[in-house]
Formats: structure tokens, sequence, C-alpha cells
């Protein structure tokens, strides 16, 4: 700091959250990126009208450290964050891959990550399978609801969709983040036997955007602190490539509708569970492949299954339909089956259609 800024003429500490953006005519007044969190005055000298100074009689040393803005530098994603999210939730505003909903999804996960990376594993109530961010959500909620009365009657499906996600995302991180470290690793190797800036291809990111559920925010993050560029013109195409295929996908799932009323009228209403739990038992109610009901379905096929209970969430009010697997249990004479599930529709009402590839075995009609 020059004299400009700094009447005190001391030594003040800075943690930047960004150092990977140079310091070339930073701004030390941008709070997104530093923070003072410690000071050390030495007071020694007088300084006169003139600018000459008058040595102290006492000399003495000022400095201080904010426990609480230490605590930030090692909390601030996860509490910024909390803060915006809650008031999102609170909004209606819930997780999903387009507009709002996008942004929601990112602040979590990201929240997510940061919170592994410091160790925070578990509900903090013994179980280590559990959320964290609820347990975070409910301090939040408390803290302000004098402000905003109306947190408190939203915080049930707060929390419920702070557990869903967190635990949604989970299943994935561990394996995601060694992927993108491998992904890394690889991208630095070829930039040095190139003698190139080392970038991560726009394939790779878009690959752990729409399997490993890595928003690209963090993994431009993640790759910026390895020294790694994204190519972000990359992952766009590949985007648009996945937007234009999922249109069709949807088209197709419309024309299989008008196929399968008859069957539809003789399907229930499928219970949703994903508000309770992400796994359940589920009985098969009924198999399409091209929209044409079918008893058995082998490895390798496309297809749509129904069922009486799911806990995955179909595409609705701008949220986009669940991605996971759906394992079912063989007979004597038939092998498991497992279908990745890639898209989750509703037809005839409240009927969830799952519809995916079976990557593994065979399945058939009925089977739970």
């Amino acid at each position: 700091m020059g004299e400009d800024d700094n009447f005190w003429t001391s030594g003040k500490f800075y943690y930047d959250f960004h150092p990977e953006r140079g310091y070339g005519d930073v701004d030390l007044g941008d709070d997104t990126r530093f923070i003072e969190f410690y000071n050390l005055v030495f007071m020694q000298y007088n300084k006169k009208e003139d600018g000459s100074l008058e040595p102290l009689k006492q000399k003495n040393i000022d400095t201080g450290l904010g426990l609480e803005r230490m605590a930030r530098i090692l909390q601030k994603i996860i509490g910024d964050h909390m803060h915006a999210i809650v008031y999102l939730i609170s909004d209606g505003v819930v997780p999903s891959n387009i507009g709002r909903g996008y942004v929601v999804r990112w602040l979590i996960r990201r929240a997510v990550r940061t919170g592994r990376l410091l160790g925070i594993k578990g509900d903090g109530k013994g179980n280590l399978e559990g959320a964290f961010l609820p347990r975070i959500a409910v301090k939040v909620i408390e803290l302000s609801t004098k402000i905003d009365p109306d947190l408190k009657d939203s915080s049930s499906c707060i929390l419920e969709e702070l557990r869903r996600e967190e635990l949604q995302f989970v299943q994935t991180l561990e394996r995601g983040e060694k992927l993108l470290e491998e992904m890394l690793d690889g991208a630095l190797s070829s930039g040095h036997e190139n003698g190139s800036v080392p970038c991560l291809s726009g394939k790779d990111a878009f690959l752990l955007y729409d399997t490993y559920g890595f928003p690209v925010e963090i993994t431009v993050e993640v790759a910026e602190e390895r020294g790694v560029k994204v190519d972000m013109n990359g992952f766009d195409i590949e985007m648009e490539n996945q937007w234009r295929q999922s249109q069709a996908a949807h088209y197709a799932v419309k024309l299989a509708v008008g196929n399968v009323a008859d069957l539809a009228e003789n399907v229930s209403d499928t219970e949703f569970l994903g508000y309770e739990t992400l796994s359940t038992r589920a009985m098969v109610e009924g198999l399409l492949v091209k929209g044409n009901p079918i008893v058995q379905v082998c490895e390798g096929s496309e297809v749509e299954v129904l069922l009486n209970k799911t806990p995955f969430y179909a595409e609705s009010g701008g949220q986009i339909g669940d991605h996971g697997f759906l394992f079912v249990k063989g007979t004597d004479k038939q092998q498991n089956g497992v279908v990745e599930i890639k898209d989750v529709q509703k037809i005839s009402g409240n009927i969830f259609v799952h519809k995916g590839t079976i990557t593994e075995g065979v399945i058939g009609w009925p089977r739970s």
C-alpha cells in the first residue's frame, strides 16, 4: 500500500483467494479476492505536518489478527455460499442444470467440495454418510429469521434440497476428483513436452460435467490452481451437441407416449420418493423399446422402464430428470440386470418413464 491509502505507514497482511490472476494492477479493495486479516504497526516516529519524522520517547508495536477473518479465510466459500443458497431455495429456486437452478447447484457443489478439502465428512452426528450442509443451513436460518421470518417456514424444504443435492454429488465426487487430477497431470505433461500452455480439452471438461456432476466453473477453478487453462470453446461445443441430442431424445419420448396410451391406462401413478431417499426397492411395471411394450430386454439395448415408485426426479419446472442406475434382480435362470438411467420423463399425469441403456445382463417384466 502507498501512503495515499495507508496513513499508518505500517504493514498489513492480505489473503488472496485468487493468486492465479496475477498481481498486475490489483485492487486490494476487491473483497471478492482479498481480505485483510493481520496488521503490524511499528510505532517508532511521530510524523509532523511538514512530513519530517520525530522519534517517539516511548516506542512500541501494535499488532492484531481477527479471529473471525481467519475463520473467513478457512470457511469463506462455505459461509458465503450457504447464505446465498438458503435464500435462493427459499425463493423457490431448486438445483438443476439450467438457469437459476444451475447457479444453486454450482454453489452447493462448490461448498461440498470445499468442505471435503477441509476434512468435513458426515453430518457431524456420527453418520459419516450423511450431509453436513443442512447443519450449516440451520444456523444461517436461525441468524436470518429476524430479518426474514419466511425462511423459517421454508426451512424443511431448504434442508431437504440441500441434503438431497449434497448426497447426490458425493456419490461421484471422489471419482470425479481423481479423474480430474489425472486429466490435469496429462495436460501439464503435454504442455511441457510441446512447450505450450497446458490446456484441458473441452471434451474432458464436459465429461466431468456430464458424468460426474462437476460444474465447469469448479473444473476451471481447480485447473487454474494447477496452472492449466480449460478449452471453454470446446466445452460449449460439447454442450451444444448434448442439447441437440437431448431435444431429439425428448421428441422420441413424446412420440412413444402416443404408442403406449393403452399401457398407461393399466399402470398406476408412480410414487415419488426423491425428497426422502436416493435409493429404494421397486417393482417393474412395464418395459418399452422405441415406444413399444416388451417383456424382456438384453444388454446394450435402449429401454424405457416404468416403476411403481422411484427416487428419480422427472423433468419438470425447468429441472432436468435425474441420472443414476437401476439394478434389476434376476431369476434363477436369468442374470441380474443394470440400467444406466439418462433421463426421466412424465406421461399421463404422474407416470415416470425411466429412459436408459442396459449396461449389464437382462431385465424382464414383471421384476423388482
